[in-house]
């Protein structure tokens, strides 16, 4: 495979790390990392994948490769279309967008051949975050080969107030429909996040180190960087999680987590999924925010641990 830009000084992930260039089905390329297990891990325990949320790009995710890599694990991370240095879908590459939600099953389906590819470790399991999760998801549901899967601040519900939701929903998809679907939706506009958000105010996490390190990656590189979400970005999400809602949960072993203070996603739209779900367990986490994974040390080292005795194939 050819080879990819990656930024392992920002990354600070585990030694030996690669970065490649793939192509989904209808042809849009993107990147793909792989942090191996070095030969002074303790153990070899398969490969984690990735499913990164929206904003998310691969070197976001060094910290947790790190984590992963002392445990045995092997982490494989993709860009997702619009995400990254993966292609962007807009003249204006700030705007988070996306045609139709299903186009990121083309990017599960090009991971998970990229994964054959190179012949990585098995089990293969994964860590889906927020958006990730709605994304692997469907994947499940469609019979993408993986052993047990985590879910961290799911985004299978979006947290509207009843009113809004239904002016976002209609509003959005007259925007689409009118040609105005890869405009800014209302509020949104082209700065990264956690470039304009004091860490005092962000919702994402309590850990002003894990900001911080967003931050520097932000100022270091910010083409990697993308802004708020578009028109259809907004409308093709809300379709989703409805579509979600309806589909059966697959039978592999499971864990969600979402915080207690995270105000992004619908805390029961999660609670009613892992309820039936078999093999699946539900947990809500005190004080934590959006982003359990770059939490405060005690709430993340918490939630990680569960994750490792699942991939483990523990009893969590």
């Amino acid at each position: 495979m050819e080879q990819a830009p990656f930024f392992t000084e920002i990354a600070e992930g585990p030694e030996g790390g690669q970065a490649f260039w793939a192509r989904a089905e209808d042809g849009v390329r993107l990147r793909l990392a792989h942090w191996p297990v070095s030969s002074t891990a303790l153990r070899g325990e398969g490969t984690v994948f990735i499913a990164p949320g929206r904003s998310g790009y691969i070197e976001r995710y060094g910290h947790l490769a790190k984590r992963l890599e002392e445990a045995g694990f092997g982490t494989f991370v993709i860009d997702w279309r619009g995400h990254g240095l993966s292609d962007r879908l807009t003249e204006d590459p700030n705007i988070c967008h996306v045609e139709r939600f299903t186009d990121y099953q083309h990017d599960l389906d090009a991971m998970i051949q990229a994964a054959r590819d190179l012949d990585l470790p098995r089990p293969w399991t994964l860590i889906g975050n927020s958006m990730g999760a709605a994304i692997a998801l469907r994947g499940l549901v469609r019979g993408v080969e993986l052993t047990a899967c985590a879910f961290v601040g799911p985004m299978w519900g979006i947290t509207l107030l009843p009113p809004v939701r239904s002016i976002a929903g209609l509003l959005s998809k007259f925007a689409r429909l009118t040609g105005f679907g890869e405009r800014f939706a209302p509020g949104q506009d082209g700065q990264p996040y956690v470039t304009k958000a004091p860490f005092e105010e962000n919702t994402m996490t309590g850990n002003a180190e894990e900001y911080t390190y967003w931050q520097s990656q932000a100022k270091a590189h910010p083409e990697l960087m993308i802004g708020g979400v578009s028109f259809g970005w907004l409308n093709e999400s809300l379709k989703e999680c409805r579509a979600l809602a309806s589909m059966p949960s697959p039978a592999i072993p499971c864990l969600a987590f979402c915080g207690e203070d995270d105000g992004d996603v619908d805390k029961e739209a999660i609670r009613t999924r892992m309820a039936d779900w078999p093999n699946g367990n539900y947990v809500l986490v005190p004080e934590g925010r959006h982003d359990l994974l770059s939490e405060k040390p005690v709430i993340r080292e918490a939630v990680i641990e569960q994750i490792l005795n699942l991939m483990g194939n523990y009893n969590p």
